[in-house]
């Protein structure tokens, strides 16, 4: 089921609000709301709601002493069901209006029988009363007014302005709103802008500007003229958007127009309508005439191959058909089923033959597509062209590769670019000297290749060549040699700490490398004393041979172990690469998070309030120092910890006071001193 959102923005909230909306005219200030809640609305509908008005500005100028006037004499609830019998027959947004407030069902569709169906039921039932009564509403401000959900006061003056309070009558749980609003607000409605139509086939799409007036006009009235004077609403009912979602909203509204025929120009206006009922200015009018749809197709007939890379086309298209159309496009692919892309594009519709050589595949699919001017597209059978190639493709380049500790070999290259392209020869030799031999034994579909070499021969580098081959069996040069070296078995000389120190809570680290000349990287790890598990704390691939480690707690005691990579992959041995220190720091803890002190000179007093950071649970109370400004501080409080809050009343104008609060802490831990300087 699709609900409509009303335009003054009733969504639902954890709060239970009014929302309230307004609207000046020349002589008077017209009133809608509505509350974010189905259930609170519908019992606000019982009990009525309470309108009151309070004078702000007089003149130009803020009253020191708003006058404040109650509107309603008694709560304003919708009028009884009798008084809507004749108005219902004339309005249907009217009749929807008191059924959602006054029927005895709203019906829901698809209902099941039990007891959690009858529940699920009753909630939509609710929620359809309460969405399609206030977009009802919104349609029909007569209505809105015979409801209770709205309010027009012609008690007012052009000098004045004013807040309006809607609150529902005894009922706090729904909070009320207001509204500041004066005949100084009035304005001319404005009329849409960037309306435009987009021609098709007896048909015209319109479209204009939704994102800019959402919140003046809740629907709109397209006319329609086919002499440009006299215009006519082309819809029995305004116009809504029904894709304005909160997580999708539309910048734009559509509609689509049917035509009688295509070769008439027809003229096409727009204006708004206001929740108020108000109707907006209206546009300029624009024009549109229909467009015919493509209903011949074309049909490639010929073809002549220049070159390998090069095909002249031609086709067929009845000439009478091409004031239909605004040209044809080109599509190629490297076999029947596709996907086919299209190759040349905006071709005149009077051209029947055309060259391409823009490259072509060993086999090649071309299609011609008839475009029309409403862009619909009509697309022939296929034809097929296979050019005479016997080009090889170009050399292979940016052959790298690896080989781990295991002996796999991890090859991979940049892609040729040919369209022809059947794969790649892969070449291998364990000596410089010795021929290089085909290892897969057919070309290799890939850039990326796997391979295995022996650890215990004792060549220590292996040798790959890499070779290009298309369709049509044509092998480019083979690519350059690439020499990888195979790895070794036997790790890297382990790097050792020569010295550490522990200061201001930090731990300052110095190592000495590795004596071999293989090394690629070091890893610095650390560990709680206790644990298993060592975590990885810097990654070291330059000369660097001290860090600093700032990431630890007071009184704790770390392992550190550091460890070297040579390019195998071989790590060194942790065996004299470890370190033990415990943290010791002295610094005074940071435990007031948050301090704040505020002057309160009507009630003669300065409140202050603070709260603790993560050390709270070792904090034993605080104590409270105070001075004037220039003078020492002396022993005001002593408080414990739940106490979070302060209030000073012995106090002089126009002086400055200096608060200081020192934590007490378990253990003696010290503790950092807030300061805080407050202005009375």
């Amino acid at each position: 089921m699709l609900f409509l959102l009303s335009s003054i923005g009733y969504t639902q909230k954890n709060d239970v609000r009014v929302i309230i909306t307004g609207r000046a005219q020349k002589d008077k200030v017209l009133l809608r709301w509505a509350i974010n809640s189905p259930i609170e609305w519908q019992k606000a509908n019982k009990k009525g709601y309470l309108i009151t008005r309070t004078t702000l500005i007089k003149d130009g100028n803020i009253i020191k002493k708003p006058e404040k006037v109650v509107l309603t004499l008694k709560p304003l609830v919708p009028d009884d069901l009798d008084s809507w019998i004749d108005y219902v027959q004339k309005d249907n947004n009217a009749a929807i209006v008191a059924q959602s407030i006054y029927g005895e069902s709203f019906e829901v569709s698809g209902a099941k029988e039990g007891d959690l169906s009858r529940i699920v039921n009753i909630a939509d039932e609710l929620n359809q009363r309460y969405s399609f009564g206030l977009y009802a509403a919104d349609m029909n401000f007569e209505a809105a007014l015979k409801a209770g959900w709205g309010f027009v006061d012609k008690d007012v003056k052009e000098n004045e302005v004013y807040a309006y309070q809607i609150s529902v009558y005894d009922t706090p749980k729904v909070k009320s709103s207001s509204y500041m609003i004066g005949l100084r607000d009035y304005s001319t409605l404005p009329a849409p802008t960037d309306f435009i139509s987009v021609p098709d086939d007896k048909q015209v799409m319109l479209s204009w500007d939704y994102e800019t007036f959402k919140h003046i006009y809740t629907s709109y009235i397209v006319e329609k003229s086919s002499d440009g004077v006299n215009f006519e609403s082309i819809s029995n009912t305004p116009l809504v958007n029904l894709n304005d979602k909160d997580d999708h909203p539309s910048k734009r509204m559509y509609y689509v127009d049917t035509l009688n025929v295509n070769d008439k120009m027809y003229h096409y206006r727009l204006y708004g309508i206001t929740s108020f009922g108000e109707k907006g200015q209206v546009s300029k009018p624009i024009t549109a005439t229909g467009i015919s749809a493509v209903v011949s197709v074309a049909r490639l007939t010929d073809y002549h191959i220049v070159s390998s890379s090069e095909v002249n086309l031609e086709w067929e298209f009845p000439a009478a058909s091409e004031v239909f159309i605004k040209g044809y496009e080109i599509n190629l692919a490297d076999n029947d089923r596709g996907p086919y892309s299209v190759v040349l594009k905006d071709i005149p519709p009077s051209q029947r033959k055309l060259n391409f050589k823009d490259g072509l595949f060993p086999s090649n699919y071309f299609t011609v597509t008839v475009v029309g001017k409403n862009n619909q597209r009509l697309t022939s059978q296929s034809m097929l062209v296979q050019p005479i190639d016997s080009i090889a493709p170009l050399k292979p380049v940016g052959l790298e590769g690896i080989i781990d500790s295991l002996g796999v070999v991890r090859l991979k290259w940049k892609p040729n670019q040919e369209k022809d392209l059947r794969g790649y020869r892969i070449l291998k030799a364990n000596n410089i000297n010795e021929e290089f031999v085909d290892i897969y034994h057919q070309s290799y579909i890939g850039i990326n290749y796997i391979d295995n070499v022996s650890l215990t021969m004792t060549n220590s580098k292996v040798y790959y060549r890499i070779a290009a081959e298309d369709m049509r069996f044509n092998i480019s040069e083979v690519s350059d040699i690439l020499v990888l070296d195979k790895p070794d078995k036997i790790p890297p000389a382990a790097p050792i700490f020569k010295d550490y120190e522990n200061k201001d809570g930090k731990v300052y680290l110095k190592w000495i490398r590795s004596y071999s000349d293989d090394v690629v990287v070091y890893s610095l790890r650390r560990r709680e004393q206790g644990t298993d598990k060592w975590e990885e704390i810097k990654q070291i691939n330059d000369s660097i041979q001290e860090f600093v480690d700032d990431r630890v707690e007071n009184k704790k005691t770390y392992q550190y172990a550091i460890l070297a990579k040579d390019k195998s992959n071989l790590w060194s041995s942790l065996e004299n690469s470890t370190l033990t220190v415990t943290v010791l720091n002295f610094s005074p803890l940071k435990v007031i998070g948050f301090l704040q002190g505020v002057a309160d000179r009507e009630n003669k007093k300065i409140v202050l309030s603070w709260n603790y950071n993560k050390y709270k649970d070792q904090v034993l109370g605080v104590s409270v120092y105070k001075n004037e400004k220039g003078s020492p501080p002396t022993l005001w409080k002593e408080l414990n910890t739940t106490i979070f809050s302060l209030e000073d009343k012995n106090l002089k104008i126009n002086k400055e006071y200096e608060y200081h609060l020192v934590p007490n802490l378990e253990n003696f831990i010290p503790a950092k001193v807030e300061i805080l300087t407050v202005i009375y």
